[in-house]
This record gives structure tokens, C-alpha cells and sequence, in this order.
């Protein structure tokens, strides 16, 4: 195992291998191609590794070693288009914006997020919301703390070459309430007290920016980022239905692009064909549109302009599981589209099967049938 000493030069040649790698398959496939990346699903690496998620979370030193560790990894072993940097980010964990509003979460030493239930369960009142302080609601003590430890890590024992991120609130305002106030209780909540359930949704599109603008004055920045993103995992048909999508999600939505600035990205995991058109109409500045795998592509391809262009992702069971020919079936329906539309493409989520090494080789082996399928088709 490399020393923690060796990891800078080394990812450094890394990265320069990777820019060759991909310089070498645009040369050989075009410059437009359809590019194929993956990733590590955030709960594989503390098995692949062996180290407690709570401890990355939490020590600043140890984070920066096993991402800079995992950046390795993954240059070594993956055949995919990602880009590897020298970025390492501060984070308490993915729903630590969540904790702002009251929200305790906990995590297992394999990294599994275990969430208390929240007040809101029991009482759907707004006014169990208080307002949060920047440097001291929820994880932020320890998220600014370590934030501000791997800043000066970096400084004193890289060089200052690397580029510590500290998070955004790009949490959208349904995912906050789903989550807190409960699933059936939202659904019931949007028959039985609409307004208490605007309520919500406005107070967390206002905590955004307040986040936006804390955030801003904290690093120092001269503005608030040109753009914004939102990430709403629960605008998924049937879950929601396209009435409480239309009624309840967009006129927040318009809220956020009024309060934020161009909205450029969105992301669910779920079934959006429903609602995607009204989706983008709400948010007329996103040029590139994150597709799960539960959408049907030939579907949104007839619906969607072309002038949209598509991120796909790959649920992680076809590529780790299914077999070549169901592979191949929804390969052949994404080159059909990148014929005419500019389509990238994700295997998403990696995480153990058998081995990590029948992982990495099972994704390895799609990210080439994925290559072979769509240089027979002509990129847009």
C-alpha cells in the first residue's frame, strides 16, 4: 500500500494517464462521442478499504488519505471516461443539509444513513422549523471545522494543490419534507391541509438560499454561483402523482429559480416521463437532463426537444447482473437516441457482488460492450 506521503505524486500520474486514455478514445471513436463513466457507490469503499464511515466523516487527515486513496483506486482500475482531479470534499455525510431543520441522522460504520424521526412525524406544524444558524444548527459545527482543518491540511502537507469543496444545498424543498413529515403523511397532507404542505415546501426553497447566501459570506466568495441545481429524489411517478407535481412541486420550483438564479440541473433516481416537459419548462436553462434508469429513453426522446441533451444512467443490477443480451436491449435504444441527441451515459453505483474484483471486472466489460454499441451509431 502506498504510504500516505506517495498519494499526491501518485494520483498526479494518474491524472495525467487518465487525460492520455481519453484523449486516445477521442482520437480513435470522435470527439463527439458518447462518453461512459462510473462510479463507486459511497457505502463500497469502507468494506473495499476497511475503514469506519464515521471516522471519515468526522477526521480531516483521514479523509483526505482515503479519498485521495479511492481517486487512485478508481483511476487504476476503471476503464471509464471520469475525470480524476486533484477536488477532495468536506462533507458530514450526503443529507447533512437535512440536520439544519432539526433532522438527526446517524451512520453505520459501512456508511448507511439512519435517520430518527423527526417532530414533524407526529405534528405537521411549520413553526417546529426554526430558523437555523449557519455555524452552529446541526452537523455545521463539524462540517465548518472540518472544512477548515483539510483546508489547512492541504496548505501544509500537499502543497496547497489540493482543492477542498465545501458542499452546496442543492437538496430540493420535497425530498426535506418527504423525509421528515413521512411518506404517507405528505400524501395525506396534500388532500387534507394543502396549505400547511406550500408552507413547507416555501420555508426549505427559503433555506436554500439563506444557505446560498451563509455560504457565500463564509468562503468569502464576491457572489452567489451564476447557477443552481436541485436534487428531488421524490419527484418519481407513481410515488407522486403528475396532479401533486403540478400543484404543490412547480410553483416551488419557480420559487427557487426567482430566488437562485438559472436552475442548469436536476436530478431524481426515479420516473419522471409524466412531468418532464412541465419540469423543464419550470427550469428553461437546464440544456442537459439526468435520465434514471427507470425512465423508458424512446419514450422521453419523442417527447423532449431534441435540443435537450441526455445524461443516462444504468441501474447498477443490469450492469453487475443482467445478462449481455439485456445489456445489449438497452444499449441499442440509447445509441438509437445518441444518433440524433447528445447523450452521455453512467453505469451507476457500484458496489459489491461476489468481490469487488467481480465488480470492477463486470463493470469494466459493460463500459466496453457500451463502447462497441454506440460507435455504431453517429453521435449527434
Amino acid at each position: 500500500m502506498l504510504s500516505k506521503h506517495a498519494l499526491l505524486p501518485a494520483l498526479q500520474q494518474r491524472i495525467t494517464r487518465r487525460i492520455k486514455a481519453i484523449a486516445d478514445r477521442d482520437a480513435r471513436f470522435g470527439s463527439n462521442r458518447v462518453r461512459v463513466t462510473s462510479y463507486m457507490e459511497n457505502i463500497g469503499w469502507p468494506e473495499l478499504f476497511g475503514f469506519d464511515m464515521n471516522r471519515f466523516l468526522t477526521d480531516a487527515d483521514f479523509s483526505i488519505e482515503m479519498q485521495l486513496r479511492e481517486k487512485i483506486f478508481w483511476a487504476d482500475n476503471s476503464d471509464d471516461d471520469s475525470v480524476i482531479d486533484l477536488n477532495v470534499l468536506a462533507t458530514t455525510g450526503m443529507y447533512y443539509d437535512m440536520t439544519l431543520f432539526g433532522q438527526r441522522i446517524h451512520h453505520t460504520p459501512d456508511g448507511v444513513p439512519v435517520f430518527d424521526p423527526h417532530p414533524l412525524v407526529e405534528a405537521p406544524d411549520p413553526g417546529l422549523i426554526k430558523p437555523f444558524d449557519f455555524y452552529t444548527t446541526g452537523d455545521m459545527p463539524v462540517l465548518i471545522g472540518l472544512y477548515r482543518r483539510m483546508c489547512d491540511l492541504s496548505v501544509r502537507e500537499y502543497g496547497g494543490l489540493l482543492r477542498v469543496i465545501f458542499p452546496h444545498f442543492h437538496r430540493g424543498p420535497l425530498d426535506v419534507c418527504v423525509q421528515m413529515r413521512g411518506f404517507d403523511n405528505f400524501i395525506a397532507d396534500t388532500f387534507e391541509r394543502p396549505d400547511t404542505v406550500h408552507a413547507f415546501l416555501d420555508l426549505f426553497s427559503e433555506a436554500r438560499l439563506r444557505f446560498a447566501r451563509d455560504r457565500q459570506h463564509f468562503l468569502g466568495e464576491p457572489a452567489l454561483p451564476a447557477t443552481t441545481f436541485v436534487a428531488d429524489d421524490w419527484v418519481n411517478i407513481p410515488f407522486i402523482s403528475p396532479r401533486i407535481f403540478h400543484e404543490f412541486v412547480v410553483p416551488v420550483y419557480r420559487r427557487i429559480a426567482a430566488n437562485e438564479g438559472a436552475v442548469t440541473g436536476f436530478h431524481t433516481c426515479g420516473n419522471f416521463e409524466r412531468v418532464i416537459n412541465e419540469l423543464l419548462a419550470v427550469f428553461p436553462d437546464i440544456h442537459r437532463i439526468e435520465i434514471s434508469g427507470w425512465n423508458d429513453v424512446l419514450r422521453l426522446d419523442e417527447v423532449v426537444s431534441p435540443q435537450v441533451g441526455f445524461d443516462l444512467s444504468i441501474i447498477n443490477t443490469l450492469v453487475l447482473a443482467g445478462s449481455e443480451e439485456d445489456q445489449r436491449q438497452v444499449l441499442e435504444k440509447m445509441a438509437l437516441v445518441s444518433s440524433h441527441r447528445r447523450v452521455q451515459l453512467c453505469a451507476q453505483a457500484m458496489v459489491k457482488m461476489v468481490s469487488y474484483d467481480d465488480t470492477i471486472s463486470r463493470m469494466n466489460r459493460f463500459i466496453a460492450l457500451a463502447r462497441e454499441i454506440f460507435a455504431s451509431a453517429s453521435p449527434a
